[in-house]
């Protein structure tokens, strides 16, 4: 046999299959266009030219895509494997119908080899070409999300391409070559009865049952008990891992197990309806536990990324202004020989040498240092003690009261073992004594941070803060050795302004003025510069998290798609029996659609309740990035949950269309052209010529 022929089959059985592989050739093409944008934007000039960041945090803006285009890798990889076994499976008879026909088994790898690489061309090349023609949009995109400026002019990195084509051939030739060991391990005869072997009904897997049960527990027990970030740092992943393997575990033997006790109960059993329905769901369930387990958890990721993202870039703002609240901070250790008076003259001469126009003018000096805190006891960081972790990590930040009444307008009066106290984490009163660093203090009262505010350190925001005011410089200082970090008692400046906005070159040039008469160790930091550092750091999380959000949910839709498909075939007959049995087209449509309803949203409701167990540890866990508004976040659940169940509709109005076209429908017909996607021997001896 000529390979003209050869080739002509492998067409002809593309065109006569195109309801499985056209789908999986256009999801493998649109997983290659994401794998290429990533790589192009990883080499890309706008991001980094010339081994240089393009704008401010744009090298961790590539990490974040480096950390995404390999997570597209892996998972494209899981999934285009998982749609070629769909594809292969649903061709089963026709495969064996060619060695029926007397086609070798090196034919067979012939036309099989032509198929994968149609396939893999049409893929590979629609989705790099869509990848180049949407780089630039996706660039843009970046820079909107990053607060950039809008550049101009088109790129098209040829490594991207080169990286992008080895990757994927690799992917369809990893395929072909499982399609071949399948098919030479097979027997002609045998792949084409491979429908018709009758199978018992399952039973329940009762270790199974039990290992789903506990890790669903241990799971939840452990997302729902996390108190904080530094937990939640530890147990996110651990969480996640039990869930996976409890939703696995309890699709597989959970499901029969249920269906089995409704089953015993004779007065719920032996209605027409729930006969057909319990009997027919446990051989769905027996073949497609797994699947069902695999979209539910598809689905939680999409839910859990979109929710991540959303949130971070609805926070954005907001933690901006929390973190930095004037515009220029100015902040480092007091030198002891200079005065007040001294730091704002110098800072003063370098607004009038750089023309910066600031509005009031803020200096605020006290003393910081870290400790552990517990229910109203400060201890230092060097006691050795059960609470000696991260969790319990407190920045303390000491003032005086004559300081205090000063910065916040007030006029209180302290004893010397009297404090006025604001703490984060504890939920103190007037009265309260606090211990400490080892000494006892009378809380006089409870005091608030209006005034004082700008003093936070922004980058401590995962530790507590204590804001702690004593009566004089005495106490402030031996306050501060106690603590055990620092010998001389550490005192810190803070100056703060805010103004008319500046551009880079004027605030790189009123930095240097201010450091060059106070010393390189005094910090200046401008809000709009920690804007674009921000932004860039949260703007490359939220474009991957995208990116991998409409991966997962693409390959979802994927699965749903092959899953009716596959159960309609498997159903036809069935359903062609019950009504040769005396069932009424009514029952028999109205028993599918309750099937399908249950079988479609089991994995929806499933990764909902995820979803809401995990918002808590996943809340905590975003508190390394951003400082979480509890409201938010949860606004950002609620909005994300009931789009995503939009979309889920729409994919389950879409499929179950196709699901009820092959099981009664038109298709159920032509079963004799396509029945599980095979050929007849007419069809296939006319494309042989």
């Amino acid at each position: 046999m000529n390979n003209h022929l050869l080739s002509k089959l492998a067409i002809s059985g593309i065109q006569n299959n195109k309801k499985t592989v056209f789908p999986y050739i256009g999801v493998s093409a649109i997983t290659v266009m994401l794998f290429e944008i990533l790589r192009a934007m990883i080499h890309s000039r706008y991001i980094i030219n010339d081994g240089k960041p393009a704008f401010y945090g744009a090298n961790y803006i590539v990490i974040f895509l480096m950390i995404g285009s390999f997570a597209v890798a892996f998972f494209s990889s899981i999934f285009m494997f998982y749609g070629n076994q769909f594809v292969m499976k649903s061709r089963r008879k026709e495969i064996g119908l060619y060695g029926i026909l007397g086609l070798s088994k090196k034919h067979v790898t012939v036309v099989l080899l032509i198929e994968s690489l149609i396939e893999a061309v049409a893929s590979i090349g629609i989705g790099i070409v869509g990848g180049a023609f949407l780089n630039k949009l996706m660039v843009m995109f970046l820079y909107r999300l990053t607060h950039q400026q809008p550049v101009k002019g088109l790129e098209f990195p040829v490594i991207a391409f080169v990286e992008t084509f080895v990757f994927f051939m690799a992917v369809f030739a990893a395929c072909l070559i499982y399609n071949l060991f399948t098919i030479r391990v097979g027997k002609p005869i045998e792949l084409l009865k491979s429908e018709n072997t009758g199978e018992k009904e399952p039973k329940v897997k009762g270790i199974l049952l039990v290992v789903g049960l506990a890790c669903l527990v241990l799971g939840y027990y452990t997302a729902l008990s996390t108190s904080s970030t530094f937990d939640a740092m530890g147990k996110l992943m651990k969480s996640i891992l039990l869930v996976m393997i409890a939703t696995y575990a309890l699709f597989v033997a959970g499901s029969i197990f249920v269906l089995k006790l409704l089953k015993k109960n004779k007065k719920y059993y032996y209605q027409t309806k729930n006969f057909i329905s319990i009997s027919n769901l446990l051989f769905r369930m027996k073949h497609n536990a797994v699947g069902l387990a695999s979209i539910c958890i598809l689905s939680t990721g999409v839910i859990l990324l979109m929710v991540c993202s959303g949130a971070l870039m609805a926070l954005g703002e907001q933690n901006i202004n929390e973190m930095f609240k004037q515009d220029v901070m100015i902040r480092g250790d007091k030198n002891k020989e200079y005065s007040e008076d001294k730091y704002l003259a110098a800072i003063e001469n370098a607004i009038k040498a750089n023309d910066v126009q600031p509005k009031e003018i803020n200096y605020r000096e006290f003393s910081g240092t870290s400790c552990l805190g517990g229910d109203n006891v400060l201890l230092s960081i060097d006691t050795q003690n059960e609470m000696y972790d991260f969790s319990h990590m407190r920045v303390v930040y000491i003032m005086t009261v004559d300081n205090y009444n000063r910065y916040a307008g007030t006029n209180e009066t302290l004893g010397s073992h009297e404090i006025l106290r604001y703490s984060q984490n504890d939920k103190d009163e007037a009265g309260d004594v606090v211990s400490i660093f080892g000494k006892n203090f009378v809380e006089k009262e409870e005091i608030d941070t209006t005034g004082i505010d700008t003093i936070f350190d922004s980058t401590m925001t995962l530790f507590g803060k204590e804001v702690i005011i004593v009566s004089d410089e005495t106490v402030m200082s031996q306050m501060v050795v106690d603590s055990g970090l620092y010998a001389d008692g550490n005192e810190t400046i803070y100056v703060g302004f805010d103004s008319e906005k500046m551009d880079d070159a004027q605030f790189e040039a009123f930095a240097a003025s201010v450091q060059s008469e106070l010393g390189d160790e005094i910090s200046v930091r401008y809000k709009q510069e920690e804007r674009s550092y921000f932004y860039g750091i949260l703007g490359g999380a939220f474009f991957v998290g995208i990116f991998l959000a409409i991966l997962f949910l693409i390959e979802t839709v994927m699965i749903i798609y092959y899953k009716q498909m596959s159960e309609g075939f498997e159903d036809q007959k069935r359903f062609k029996i019950l009504s040769n049995a005396g069932l009424t087209e009514k029952e028999v449509k109205q028993t599918i659609r309750n099937q399908v309803r249950i079988i479609f949203f089991l994995p929806l409701v499933t990764a909902i309740v995820h979803m809401l167990v995990a918002s808590k540890i996943l809340r905590l866990f975003m508190n390394m990035l951003v400082i979480v508004d509890t409201p938010t976040f949860f606004l950002a659940t609620l909005v994300v949950c009931l789009i995503f169940m939009g979309v889920y509709t729409l994919v389950y109005k879409i499929t179950s269309k196709q699901y009820y076209n092959i099981v009664y429908g038109a298709e159920a017909d032509e079963k004799s052209i396509r029945n599980n996607g095979g050929l007849t021997y007419e069809n296939c001896s006319q494309a042989v010529g």
